[in-house]
């Protein structure tokens, strides 16, 4: 979709796109990928490591990827995982909102979102829409009738929870996560207002540069010598 900001962000042939322009012009945007799917930083990282994958496909939701694709994001997304707390040292917050209503999109790609975050997103959707745990992106609910959130929680618990297409006031995921996560400002979420473009530039930096391993102690050399 050559108007899609997400079909520009992860397409290598695309020198200048809405991304790019708030990354420093060597930087790559694309910091992992598969077929199925590319992580990118999002515009609006209000913590450092926050990032989106992105199927390649161009669906509304993930639900609408087949079960291959979900997988293939599903495999990028535990990868992501891994190397996200291993580099920030905090638990990782995976969420989607399966919206199925074009109109009431402001970025019509489905994508997930990825931060290290405590926000206890999981527990305060509970609250307040019934939900199910699923083993698997490829359970989530399929088709445009309706949509749905999930959350991966920091246990590596997923959970669905239907919402109906037409359901309003909107739960703004975003929004919910400043609020509960203590690093956050609770008035940052909105990420046309808020780029954060520094803390993007941060990301690229921290997940794509190749860091020396660290040299052993003294102490240790010698006692691999004798």
């Amino acid at each position: 979709m050559p108007d899609c900001d997400l079909c520009q962000a992860i397409n290598p042939d695309v020198d200048d796109c809405t991304l790019q322009r708030h990354l420093h012009t060597s930087q790559q945007r694309v910091v992992a990928a598969n077929e199925c799917a590319a992580a990118v930083p999002t515009i609006g990282a209000f913590v450092p490591g926050y990032l989106l994958v992105v199927p390649t496909t161009h669906v509304l939701s993930l639900g609408q990827l087949s079960d291959d694709e979900l997988e293939g994001v599903q495999d990028l997304a535990h990868d992501l995982a891994d190397q996200l707390h291993q580099v920030y040292r905090r638990p990782i917050l995976s969420f989607e909102y399966g919206l199925n209503l074009p109109a009431a999109r402001r970025i019509g790609h489905g994508h997930l979102h990825m931060l290290p975050s405590t926000a206890d997103l999981g527990e305060w959707i509970a609250r307040r829409v019934p939900g199910y745990e699923i083993a698997s992106y490829t359970q989530v609910p399929r088709g445009t009738d309706t949509s749905y959130i999930t959350v991966r929680d920091q246990t590596g618990t997923l959970t669905c929870y239907p919402v109906p297409n037409d359901v309003f006031p909107r739960i703004r995921l975003r929004e919910v996560v400043a609020q509960l996560d203590p690093q956050i400002e609770d008035t940052a979420w909105d990420w046309e207002t808020h780029p954060f473009p520094e803390l993007m530039r941060n990301t690229v930096e921290d997940l794509t540069t190749v860091k020396p391993p660290a040299r052993p102690s003294a102490a240790y050399r010698v006692r691999a010598h004798r």
